[in-house]
């Protein structure tokens, strides 16, 4: 999997508060969760994780697995909340038997 290129003006805690905008509300906004998210590396998603907890006191990953549902979950679950090795071994498994990802590794 590729990675992005970092961002130079990035403000985890900044991209933090937009993302708990985007879960308020009646409809969660997909549209930012996406452009947050999918536009940040590893490392910056893992700022953004670190800074949600600090300002919200919440973890970001239960929040996205209470706010999203289906293959928009499962995506985020693959790409977005997991570290590069557990995710290989989800692209690994999906690629095997061409299943659904698995909701969680043990």
């Amino acid at each position: 999997m590729a990675t992005l290129l970092a961002l130079e003006d990035f403000s985890p805690g900044e991209d933090a508060m937009a993302l708990n905008k985007a879960f308020e509300g009646w409809c969660t906004d997909r549209k930012g969760i996406i452009r947050i998210l999918g536009n940040r590396n590893a490392d910056q998603r893992k700022q953004i994780r670190l800074a949600y907890q600090e300002i919200y006191l919440e973890d970001i990953n239960k929040k996205l697995k209470s706010e999203l549902s289906g293959d928009f979950e499962v995506c985020f679950g693959a790409v977005v909340v997991v570290t590069p090795c557990p995710r290989k071994a989800w692209t690994l498994l999906f690629h095997r038997d061409g299943s659904r990802i698995p909701r969680r590794l043990s």
